[in-house]
C-alpha cells in the first residue's frame, strides 16, 4: 500500500512520526521496518513528489527522512528540503546520501543534523531521530 492510499496518522505515536524518502524500496523497506520494531509510526515515500502529495494529505508528520538523490524523481532530498523550508518550515528533515561530497555546502544548513551516509547505520539514524524529536518539543 502506498503512503498516499494510508490512512492518516494519528496525532499522537509512540515515538514520532517518521516519514521515511528513498527511491530504492529495498533500503526503504528496511530502514521503515527498524524503525517500526523501535516504536516509530513510519509513512513511506518513494520520491520527493510522492513525499509532497503525503504531507499536503494532512498526515501528522515529525521528522521528514530522505535520501539525497533519487535518480529520475523530478524532487530529489534536497528539492524536498527546499520546499519544506518554504512550506513546512516547522518540520525537521534529515538527509541521507552514499555519495555525500557533492551536498553544496551551503544547503547543508537545511539539515536538522549532519548528512547521514548510507548504507545507514540504524543506531545512529535512531540517535539522531530522538535528538531532533527532542529539539522539537522544546520548541
Amino acid at each position: 500500500m502506498s503512503a498516499t492510499q494510508q490512512v492518516p496518522l494519528p496525532r499522537k505515536a509512540a515515538r514520532g512520526r517518521i516519514l521515511i524518502v528513498d527511491d530504492v524500496l529495498l533500503v526503504r523497506m528496511w530502514i521503515a521496518d527498524f524503525l517500526r520494531g523501535r516504536g516509530f509510526e513510519v509513512v513511506e515515500a518513494a520520491s520527493g513528489e510522492e513525499a509532497i502529495r503525503v504531507l499536503e494529505a494532512g498526515f501528522a508528520i515529525d521528522v521528514v527522512v530522505s535520501d539525497l538523490y533519487m535518480p529520475g524523481a523530478a524532487i530529489d532530498g534536497v528539492s524536498l528540503a527546499r520546499w519544506l523550508r518554504q512550506a513546512r518550515p516547522d518540520l525537521k528533515i534529515i538527509l541521507a546520501s552514499g555519495v555525500t561530497h557533492f551536498l553544496d555546502p551551503a544547503d547543508e544548513a537545511i539539515c536538522a543534523c549532519p548528512l547521514l551516509p548510507k548504507p545507514y547505520d540504524h543506531r545512529e539514524l535512531e540517535r539522531h531521530l530522538v535528538d531532533v524529536l527532542q529539539d522539537g518539543a522544546a520548541d
